[in-house]
């Protein structure tokens, strides 16, 4: 429990100085979190019913941004590097807009939308929390007073909580006009999205023989996304020549540009337009502002062209890509006025119009898809959009918090939205955020069209200088690491630590004599949206592949440096210090920067700046090639906002490495690590996270996830490629011991998986169903068992559907060599439970189910509602039999019945 900040009185001027609450960890720069004590609050304390998290109370800033209100309606638009806080402002919004609408006995609709799908169910799982606490506080303060249960709050009464892809595939269905999607395409969209993760579409694949390395699409278009544009770059698209352009540079265009600006749209000129037609033409793309499209002339072309290419190839693949998608639902949606968008939630439609809406991480989003977000709503000025056009989340969009200020202004009424902006981090301390700012302030200079001016991050608290460890070789650095004499020293790294590099590459090029577990290193990619307390960055500028490039720092002069904080945007904020000295430094040869020429260093600094803001304690900087890093070790020392160490200095700023965590340290990092396990970074992970249950003494969860890390690893196999026999037999001996080992985890999570590599053995086919059918029910059993709200029946989910269509075709396989009754009814009760009917009623036309009337007294017992079988997966096909909803199976049963004479 902690007490609120103390205040104590300066004898000097006599006002009293606020100290804000820190953790008393001597290690950590981060603030304690504070929660009204009241009554309603120590009652969901002591209810164990309710898993949930008690909201905190926000600080004055973000205060002040929750219940902000301009003179004149308007949206708002909420700006701030990672850890300050957005996401938390956004919520607590929302739930402040949402108690108001219902004090007042209104009920708009509000609605939640982002790109990334765990963080919209994470903001839905938060915002319900809020709603818990508030009846529990009603409860407490007045017992007599009527708050509905927040439990039994129709869907319809609550805000939507969407992912952008949920959005596009709902407003295709409800719009007027031609749907994009065909109901073939529409639903493999949704199942493959439901079905996200890798173990159930390896098993799709697998069952329907399809190649998961094939471009080409079939069974309906597929999403063409930037994993598969590579594909076709590789093979078709760069073709024989060396493309001035990269991969990367071309989808950015492309997706953001000439088909996802406003041009793209061509609103008030589009009634002859098909939505394939209504991007933007070679002259209008190369008429398009510097400060859109940041590539010359020259350039441009080149990148039209390997577009006009790529939508040929995309067409005759058999592809879409979001665009396209976006595009057809933004034509129809200009041709509804304002009285036909009303008319529609007469109709039935509860998706539109949207009363107010939220948007998390909004520099995903394109122009084109925030101009349809506006659209739909009743009043453009009711948007509260937050993000951080620092992070490159989404691949392939440019996004500007001033580009969206001017489709305000231009297409909704002449009212710019508010700019908010947030600066105070609490990830990280103020040492850590000067280097971090140093780095921004490069970009803003070199590349200042392509993110947002924003003050630099304040910290709340002074914390260490980050570490240039002058080091010429690796040998030098373990040892100033280890302190130790020996040159092979392994160097333990704590719970909290990690060694960051710049790509695969430099990771599987690290020399033995490094000292460092491989595990703990990851590369920039695969820290993304991690934290840690001490970072090593490790030969970031030795590897990267600017090389000299790095020369061109020194353009940026003091002088900028001046202009830079007098601006209004940076002077406004109250941030007007920095530092500049002139020590004396072996200088680099300088280099005219040039911004097409070194367009890379764009990508390099926004690469360097996630490095550093993954450290919350120290950053250590490490280079054995001291050209290569001269430049701008020399510009961090300039800014003074490093300190520098050799083996004759004070080597006790870099000693954190290999210091003790206790049992617990490790056992939540272990589990912080498996999840984050999750894209990239997963098999990172999973390491990592084995290697914390080993250091914590946790052996079954260490089994657990070396586990899961061997099946992850196999799932990559290429099987075509295994063409020698002694190959074949050693990759299904393998598939062997995977299999053996995720059971011996004794985790329903792991059975599936161990199904499948019992399936990829092409062997055993009635055991691998039985696998599927125990997985899909235990997993129905625990889903109604730790939900006492749900109603009986419980209709099995999607997933469990999957699985018991799984096991239901796999029986039925077997049953066609075999021919036993047993079989058929294994067969028969999973179609059910899948909802599969119609072919649960071919299998018993076919002659093979029934033959006598004891078979078919059996067969109908499994129709048949009882008490006994209320829990069962099978309980809503009974209900549905009962009701006679499955027509052709009932008459399909009293054929069977006729022929058996019953």
């Amino acid at each position: 429990v902690s007490v609120a900040g103390t205040g104590r009185n300066d004898a000097s001027n006599g006002k009293s100085k606020h100290f804000d609450p820190a953790s008393d960890d001597p290690r950590q720069y981060t603030l304690l979190k504070f929660y009204e004590l009241n009554e309603g609050a120590v009652k969901m304390l002591l209810d164990g019913k309710d898993n949930m998290d008690l909201p905190f109370t926000p600080g004055p800033t973000e205060h002040e941004i929750i219940h902000y209100r301009s003179e004149t309606p308007k949206s708002l638009l909420l700006m701030g590097r990672s850890g300050t806080g957005k996401t938390t402002c956004l919520v607590f919004r929302m739930w402040a807009q949402y108690h108001e609408y219902r004090q007042q006995g209104t009920r708009p609709k509000q609605m939640f939308l982002t790109k990334n799908e765990v963080l919209c169910r994470e903001v839905q799982r938060s915002f319900n929390n809020m709603g818990r606490a508030w009846r529990k506080r009603i409860e407490s303060n007045d017992p007599a007073a009527i708050e509905q249960d927040w439990s039994t709050i129709t869907d319809a009464e609550k805000p939507e909580f969407l992912t952008s892809s949920e959005w596009l595939e709902a407003l295709d269905v409800v719009l007027p006009g031609e749907q994009f999607f065909t109901q073939v395409e529409l639903k493999k969209r949704v199942d493959t999205r439901k079905e996200k993760d890798s173990v159930t579409k390896g098993i799709e694949d697998y069952l329907t023989g399809r190649d998961v390395d094939e471009i080409v699409s079939s069974d309906g278009r597929e999403e063409m996304d930037f994993h598969k544009f590579l594909k076709l770059w590789k093979r078709k698209l760069r073709g024989s020549r060396r493309s001035s352009l990269n991969e990367a540079i071309v989808w950015r265009e492309i997706k953001s540009f000439i088909k996802g600006s406003i041009a793209s749209l061509h609103i008030g000129n589009n009634e002859h337009r098909s939505a394939q037609d209504r991007y933007l033409s070679l002259d209008e793309y190369l008429a398009l502002g510097k400060k859109e499209s940041r590539l010359d002339e020259t350039q441009r072309r080149e990148a039209y062209d390997i577009y006009e290419k790529y939508e040929k190839l995309k067409k005759e693949n058999g592809f879409y890509d979001e665009g396209d998608l976006v595009h057809n639902i933004a034509s129809r949606v200009s041709r509804l006025s304002r009285d036909d968008i009303e008319a529609l939630s007469t109709q039935g439609v509860s998706l539109i119009p949207v009363d107010s809406l939220f948007v998390d991480e909004v520099q995903d989003f394109t122009q084109s898809e925030i101009y349809v977000l506006a659209m739909l709503c009743r009043d453009p000025n009711n948007l509260f959009l937050a993000g951080d056009t620092a992070q490159s989340i989404s691949q392939g969009v440019d996004f500007r918090f001033t580009d969206v200020r001017q489709i305000f202004f231009e297409h909704f009424g002449g009212t710019e939205p508010d700019l908010l902006k947030l600066t105070h981090n609490y990830r990280s301390h103020a040492g850590v955020l000067r280097l971090a700012a140093c780095v921004v302030e490069l970009m803003y200079y070199f590349f200042g069209n392509s993110l947002d001016r924003l003050p630099p991050d304040l910290g709340l608290f002074n914390g260490p200088k980050p570490v240039i460890m002058d080091v010429t070789s690796t040998e030098e650095l373990v040892l100033m690491l280890d302190g130790s004499k020996r040159e092979t020293s392994r160097i333990e790294f704590g719970a909290h630590q990690v060694v960051i590099v710049r790509s695969e590459e430099a990771k599987k090029a690290l020399p033995d004599e490094f000292g460092v577990d491989p595990d703990w290193v990851m590369t920039v990619q695969e820290s993304k949206g991690l934290e840690f307390d001490d970072v090593l960055l490790y030969n970031f500028f030795s590897d990267s592949p600017a090389e000299d490039l790095w020369r061109i720092v020194s353009n940026y002069t003091e002088d900028d440096i001046k202009a830079y904080y007098a601006d209004a945007t940076v002077a406004g904020s109250g941030v007007q210090k920095y530092d500049w000295e002139s020590p004396l430094l072996t200088e680099t040869r300088h280099l005219d920067f040039d911004v097409n020429s070194h367009k890379i260093l764009e990508v390099e600094l926004k690469m360097l700046y996630t490095a550093i803001t993954r450290a919350r304690v120290n950053v250590f900087i490490a280079e054995t090639d001291s050209e290569l890093s001269r430049p701008m070790f020399n510009y961090f020392r300039r800014r003074a906002v490093v300190d520098v160490v050799n083996r004759e200095g004070s080597l006790s700023s870099v000693r954190v490495f290999g210091a003790k965590d206790t049992i617990e340290d490790w056992k939540n990092r272990g589990e912080y690590y498996l999840e984050k396990a999750e894209g990239d970074r997963q098999n990172s992970c999973l390491r990592l996270a084995a290697k914390c249950f080993d250091k914590a003494g946790d052996t079954k969860r260490m089994n657990q996830t070396l586990a899961y890390l061997s099946f992850t690893e196999i799932e990559n196999v290429d099987e075509k490629k295994l063409t020698k026999t002694k190959q074949k037999l050693q990759f299904k001996e393998k598939l062997y011991n995977i299999t053996e080992q995720l059971l011996e985890a004794r985790d329903v999570g792991f059975l599936n998986k161990a199904a499948f590599c019992l399936l990829k053995t092409e062997e055993n086919d009635e055991y691998t169903a039985r696998m599927f059918e125990l997985y899909a029910k235990l997993t129905y059993a625990k889903r109604i068992s730790e939900d006492d709200s749900l109603l009986l029946p419980v209709t099995p989910t999607s997933h469990e559907k999957k699985y018991f269509q799984y096991a239901g075709q796999l029986f039925a396989k077997v049953h066609k060599s075999d021919g036993t009754f047993r079989l058929a009814v294994d067969c028969f009760r999973n179609y059910v439970s899948a909802g599969m009917y119609d072919e649960a009623a071919d299998m018993i036309n076919s002659g093979d189910l029934v033959r006598n009337n004891k078979e078919f007294q059996r067969l109908y017992q499994l129709c048949i509602p009882s008490a006994d079988t209320m829990h069962d997966p099978t309980a809503t096909f009974r209900r549905d039999f009962q009701r006679k909803k499955c027509v052709k199976l009932i008459e399909a049963i009293k054929s069977a019945a006729i022929s058996v004479g019953n």
